[in-house]
């Protein structure tokens, strides 16, 4: 019967604002407006998709979010989050997907859930039928936030923090995903690569010096060598392939270690009698330099 009343209130409002013109319609401000954050972790991407709420002098917990009661942390339609890759959310596995999260927030503790039924209305919680994980985390306080928001306070190499933070509660959920593992080349294939190249700067605004790269094969990786070294990284670097025929980006190393992959830039490989005779180094769709065979 309560589901039944909720669809009939809900055409409804879809009745109620068909009779609004366009131009009213267009001008008016939701009380909880939508919002999407979205983060990438080591080629995994991680969407938030909900409506945000507003405090407006009052305190959400437990006053506007009563204690022990499921809750979607939104207003409108359930808040979701749709992962491209399989992850852990809090240790928790969760695949590839879209699902709706919902809440039982505590004083002490707050139980978490995910569910695979993602298009709810904010009243209606999800049948636990449809629960693809549930777990445990401690709220922390901080800062008061007068809008209801999702944000990553933190990015590594293989994972991030995701916080929901609403007044002065904070609930923190660590979110790790699978590394990523770039294609594989033939040993054969790696050998076109090995050689020296001689680098010009085609792109004077690109701070990219006048060098030369030597490539060679380390234990079935290729790995490069500047001289000079590039903006404050070490020489030597690996050449980590992309899906793309003879494309690699570089992958640099600070003080010995692993420091981040180069986002944009790509080596772009031309070869001439079945090796490569140079490469263009490319990024934002430009040619930033040249390179050409030395041996």
């Amino acid at each position: 019967m309560i589901a039944g009343r909720l669809r009939g209130r809900e055409r409804a409002v879809v009745a109620l604002i068909s009779l609004v013109p366009a131009s009213v319609a267009s001008a008016q401000v939701m009380p909880s407006e939508r919002g999407i954050v979205s983060q990438t972790v080591d080629g995994t991407t991680i969407t938030i998709e909900y409506s945000r709420p507003v405090a407006r002098g009052r305190t959400p917990f437990p006053d506007v979010v009563r204690w022990g009661r499921p809750w979607t942390p939104g207003a409108n339609w359930a808040t979701t989050i749709e992962v491209d890759k399989p992850i852990h959310l809090n240790g928790n596995e969760v695949p590839k997907g879209k699902y709706g999260i919902w809440m039982i927030p505590g004083a002490d503790e707050w139980t978490v859930t995910l569910s695979r039924d993602a298009r709810r209305f904010h009243t209606q919680p999800p049948s636990s039928s449809d629960e693809q994980t549930r777990f445990t985390v401690k709220p922390a306080a901080g800062a008061h936030m007068e809008t209801l928001a999702f944000y990553f306070p933190i990015v590594t190499r293989d994972g991030a923090t995701l916080d929901l933070h609403w007044g002065t509660t904070v609930v923190p959920m660590r979110i790790t995903v699978e590394p990523s593992r770039p294609p594989t080349i033939a040993a054969s294939e790696r050998a076109r690569y090995v050689g020296t190249y001689r680098l010009t700067p085609s792109d004077p605004d690109a701070n990219i010096p006048e060098l030369t790269l030597v490539v060679t094969d380390s234990a079935g990786q290729l790995r490069g060598r500047t001289t000079p070294a590039l903006w404050g990284y070490d020489a030597d670097f690996d050449l980590v392939p992309t899906n793309r025929d003879r494309q690699f980006r570089p992958a640099f190393y600070r003080g010995g270690k692993p420091f981040g992959m180069e986002a944009e830039g790509v080596i772009s490989f031309q070869e001439s009698d079945g090796r490569a005779s140079g490469f263009d180094f490319l990024a934002f769709n430009r040619v930033l330099a040249r390179a050409t065979r030395e041996n």
